[in-house]
């Protein structure tokens, strides 16, 4: 077996030296895998129109030194061709690591006869013979066989040309491993996606959320650049695939974006960096816009570009926002400087700046991974900081009541302190308002009785003049029909008598008395009757009246009042008889005109005497009547609490303040009004009105 070793390398350095086209590539047992990216001969077809014959013909080819050349970003078409001497007895399967080519064709030529295999991204998953992320075929090449294959393939995404030859036990291996790298990072993904939508779900707070759709996009985006999204999500949807990774990639950044405007309080912190990402958002969508206008390279530059100069722009917003004393900035930074890290190496790799291996080829899952988790402690901390704000705030808004309560204590003390007042004052007044009543009571008795005295002796005395004056008369027609024949000595002590006592002068005497008592008897009687008519007694019975013998009434009982600094000017129109309670009306007249005496006694610097016009007019269904007076008047504050019960501007003692809030009653009960006009400083009209006919 080592001789037959042995012959086939000699052979295959003969083969090489005749044939010279292509460079040869030799398998042993020993190799296990091959990477051939620095043994194929590369062309690059930029108009798409080469045909294998051509390619076989000898076009000038290139050789890269590079294990992994990087072809880069284009729509070239690329042919690989390379010379094969199997010198094991093993089955051989050539892979090529690059999930997303669009289109890829491998080509055996053997002497004899042209085959050719080819997989497309339009077909679904389960067409292809092996079930592999990436494109897998059978060599087909026999121990001591030497063949040339051609590789055809094109690709919208960066292409690096990772293409390995192994045996299907060693492909199995490392498919597992590989898998096994991926099913890790999905793990991190799903937890961190459900521990995140659970607290979203526990404190509704927005960040979580925008977080929670960034890691689904961004979990979709990294399983879909292995190919394990097309192997095991959506097999029979190959359109979807070939939009898959530009549609995840695009959202996730989006999505990342709001996070970051959220997390980082932008619109706070940074105004004019909040505006800027709010346009990388539309500019990222219009990324999309580009891809279905089926300019997809063009696409996935710009996405790439816009990715790193985005990056660029989050870490100086954190940096920024860190200096301003935000700490979740600081977690935030880290995490994204790591997924910086890790997108930087990616694309560096798809560019040619750093070599493709392992670690390169995988750095957006790592990157992925660790950001995601350095985030979710991010926003971990994030709700201790809240929480903690939430504690001072509960501790100021516990101070804050605690000194709500004393200022209510406090309020509560003087509250009560002003009503022990208010309700002594109160007290004060009904006790005068009592002694009042009392008082009124006792006068109201006395006048009663005095009525009773009075009535029958007023009316007796009136007459008492003119009886007198009888007498006289008498008299005088004795001395004119005197009998003359009388004796004389009867007669001259009569006249004697008559002589000595001064007849005459007595009789003008007594009649100037009798003058007296008829004139005090006349004023007598006019009191008496406007007692009857002031009287409370029959305050129940409605009766009809005259309203201006009341108002006379009423003047009678305040004469003296009035007499002594006031005119008094009277203008009563003949008035209509109303319905009415005549005792309230009279309570009434006389709350007014006592207010008006004071109003015009309080006027203290007053020239002349004080001036009180009553009036009375009327119209077919009511009665006006008028008190004017030009005493001191009311200001606005005092004319809007005139009618409330105890307001008095008397002093505690002189008046119970229930005068005008009484009167409005009475008013309204005799469905009328009570009118103000006053000018502080001038004077005030009341004006009632009263209905002719009362309604209750």
């Amino acid at each position: 077996m080592k001789c037959l070793c042995v012959f086939l390398l000699l052979l295959s350095g003969i083969i090489s030296k005749c044939l010279g086209a292509f460079p040869i590539i030799t398998y042993t047992s020993a190799a296990g895998k091959i990477n051939i990216g620095n043994q194929a001969a590369i062309y690059a077809d930029t108009n798409q129109t080469y045909t294998i014959h051509q390619i076989l013909s000898g076009t000038p080819k290139r050789i890269y030194s590079s294990a992994m050349p990087n072809l880069g970003l284009s729509n070239h078409v690329y042919w690989a061709t390379f010379n094969f001497v199997n010198i094991s007895p093993e089955k051989l399967i050539l892979k090529f690591n690059q999930p997303l080519l669009n289109e890829v064709t491998l080509y055996r030529a053997d002497g004899k006869t042209l085959s050719e295999v080819t997989y497309s991204e339009k077909n679904v998953f389960f067409s292809r013979k092996y079930y592999y992320p990436f494109y897998a075929f059978d060599m087909n090449a026999g121990m001591g066989d030497t063949i040339t294959y051609v590789l055809k393939f094109k690709s919208n995404e960066p292409i690096i040309f990772d293409v390995d030859i192994a045996t299907e036990s060693v492909i199995e291996k490392g498919e597992l491993q590989q898998e096994l790298l991926i099913g890790i990072f999905i793990g991190i993904i799903f937890v961190m996606f459900f521990y995140n939508l659970f607290i979203y779900f526990t404190v509704l707070d927005s960040s979580y959320l925008a977080y929670v759709f960034y890691i689904f996009c961004i979990g979709l985006s990294q399983i879909t650049i292995p190919g394990y999204g097309f192997k095991y999500i959506w097999p029979t949807a190959p359109e979807f695939n070939d939009l898959s990774l530009i549609l995840f990639a695009t959202l996730a950044t989006i999505f990342g974006i709001e996070f970051v405007k959220i997390f980082l309080k932008t619109k706070q912190h940074a105004p004019n960096l909040h505006k800027l990402f709010s346009l990388f958002e539309i500019i990222f969508s219009g990324i999309l816009i580009l891809y279905f206008a089926d300019k997809k390279i063009l696409a996935f530059t710009a996405l790439q570009l816009l990715t790193f100069g985005l990056s660029v722009c989050i870490i100086v917003t954190a940096i920024k926002i860190i200096h301003m004393g935000y700490r979740p900035a600081i977690f935030f930074l880290s995490a994204w400087l790591v997924l910086l890290l890790g997108s930087c190496i990616f694309i560096g790799k798809d560019f040619g700046l750093v070599p493709y291996n392992f670690f390169t080829a995988h750095s957006m899952q790592i990157g992925s991974a660790l950001e995601v988790t350095l985030l979710s402690l991010a926003l971990a901390d994030r709700i201790n900081i809240l929480k903690k704000e939430k504690e001072t705030s509960q501790a100021l808004a516990l101070n804050a009541l605690q000194q709500n309560e004393m200022i209510i204590t406090n309020q509560n003390t003087i509250l009560e302190k002003k009503v022990a007042e208010r309700t002594k004052e109160i007290e004060q007044a009904n006790n005068a308002l009592y002694k009042a009543l009392s008082e009124l009571e006792k006068a109201e008795t006395w006048l009663m009785h005095t009525e009773k005295e009075i009535s029958p002796d007023a009316s007796n005395a009136i007459p008492l003049k003119r009886e007198t004056d009888d007498i006289f008369d008498l008299l005088t027609k004795y001395e004119m029909h005197a009998p003359s024949d009388n004796p004389q000595g009867k007669i001259i002590p009569l006249n004697t008598s008559h002589s000595t006592l001064d007849y005459s002068s007595i009789k003008e005497e007594i009649e100037q008395l009798l003058s007296g008592i008829e004139d005090g008897a006349t004023r007598t009687a006019a009191v008496v009757k406007g007692l009857r008519v002031f009287s409370p007694l029959n305050d129940t019975d409605l009766k009809r009246i005259c309203v201006t013998e009341n108002i006379n009434s009423v003047l009678t009982e305040l004469h003296a009042e009035i007499a002594e600094t006031i005119n008094l000017t009277k203008n009563f129109s003949p008035l209509p008889q109303i319905e009415c309670f005549p005792a309230k009306l009279n309570e009434v007249f006389i709350n007014i005109i006592n207010n008006a005496l004071y109003a015009i006694k309080a006027k203290k610097d007053r020239a002349d005497k004080g001036m009180l016009l009553i009036s009375t007019y009327s119209d077919t269904k009511k009665i006006f009547i008028s008190f004017k007076d030009n005493g001191i008047g009311m200001t606005d504050e005092v004319k809007a609490k005139i009618f409330e019960p105890f307001f008095t501007t008397k002093d505690i003692g002189n008046s119970s303040g229930l005068g005008m809030s009484v009167s409005l009653s009475i008013i309204s009960d005799h469905n009328g009004t009570i009118e103000l006009n006053t000018e502080y400083g001038k004077g005030t009209e009341v004006i009632i009105t009263l209905p002719v006919n009362y309604t209750s």
